[in-house]
């Protein structure tokens, strides 16, 4: 499998899990949503967030194993401003998704843990679940910056305009 088809293809399996991580989430977080969304049945919702969960790790280790983890890596851009807040985000990325999972895990677990223990995971899974919801609106606001930028400069480009 090339870079060119890996790169968005890894991007989309994290695009659709994250989302159903982050929408079943929401909806075992806060129970007022969960009982306006669904009546407040959560063992589905449950189950759907832990399968989603194993997914999220699944299925990017799989490209990264078809692939090569080396050849997604290699540098793609010249040093910008906007290639080091994506080498920024990815870095953040692969570190919230290692406590997600990690976390996640232990919640999972939660009966075969200190309950100690299993509070903190909890706790650092809900924080980091507002963290998450930051970085997708940092990140939406950083895609919407630059597809306006890129249409001013074609715009400035144009002669006709």
């Amino acid at each position: 499998m090339s870079p060119a088809l890996a790169r968005p293809l890894l991007h989309a399996a994290h695009l659709v899990t994250f989302a159903l991580l982050f929408a079943t989430g929401l909806l075992l977080l806060l129970p007022g949503l969960r009982v306006a969304v669904t009546g407040g049945h959560s063992l589905l919702i449950r189950s759907a967030h832990r399968w989603g969960g194993v997914a999220f790790i699944v299925l990017p280790l799989l490209i990264l194993v078809r692939a090569g983890a080396r050849g997604l890596a290699a540098a793609q851009h010249p040093r910008t401003l906007r290639a080091a807040w994506q080498g920024g985000h990815l870095a953040l990325t692969l570190v919230m998704s290692g406590v997600f999972t990690i976390t996640g895990a232990a919640i999972w677990a939660h009966r075969s843990l200190p309950d100690a223990f299993g509070e903190f995971c909890r706790s650092t899974h809900d924080w980091f679940t507002y963290a998450a919801g930051c970085m997708v609106a940092a990140h939406l606001l950083e895609v919407g910056m630059a597809a306006v930028i890129a249409r001013l400069r074609a715009a400035a480009a144009d002669p006709s305009t």
